[in-house]
């Protein structure tokens, strides 16, 4: 069940992942033929790749967080054994999805800010904050369901 949830989930990330991707591409090249061809661009686009760059970035730790892709500081696992790397697996994971959680609640303030104190006319790019509470939380999911995965 864990296994099929955690498939769920990154096929999931992987889609919005892929149409951010394409987005930020389509919106980037129609900005370049704008520009290039037509001597105009529009500024909102610069915002709205920012933000499809960040969720690209967010969604890309997030699916490889399930496959121990992530970035690691792991400079003590050399001088361990295969058995005490283990035992640590799931503490370490667990210290992590209480961080990402940490960061998804102040993720949630923060977006939750943008919508007090931003300007009228900025409003309109302020749904692209979510990602900042919702991929840490995904991230903090996914640490904890390292917890549960069997070890190789």
């Amino acid at each position: 069940m864990i296994k099929k949830l955690e498939q769920s989930l990154v096929k999931f990330e992987s889609i919005i992942a892929a149409l951010s991707l394409f987005s930020l591409l389509a919106l980037s090249l129609f900005q370049i033929l704008t520009r290039n061809v037509f001597n105009f661009g529009y500024a909102e686009i610069e915002i709205i790749n920012r933000n499809l760059l960040v969720i690209c970035g967010a969604m890309g730790a997030v699916i490889a967080t399930p496959k121990l892709r992530h970035i690691k500081i792991d400079a003590l696992t050399t001088i361990m054994s295969e058995r005490q790397v283990a035992l640590l697996r799931c503490p370490l994971a667990l210290f992590s999805a209480a961080t990402c959680l940490l960061m998804s609640y102040y993720g949630t303030i923060f977006m939750l800010d943008e919508w007090e104190y931003a300007p009228v006319n900025e409003r309109w790019a302020l749904p692209f904050t979510i990602i900042y509470p919702f991929g840490f939380g995904l991230l903090s999911l996914h640490f904890f369901l390292i917890c549960f995965k069997q070890s190789k």
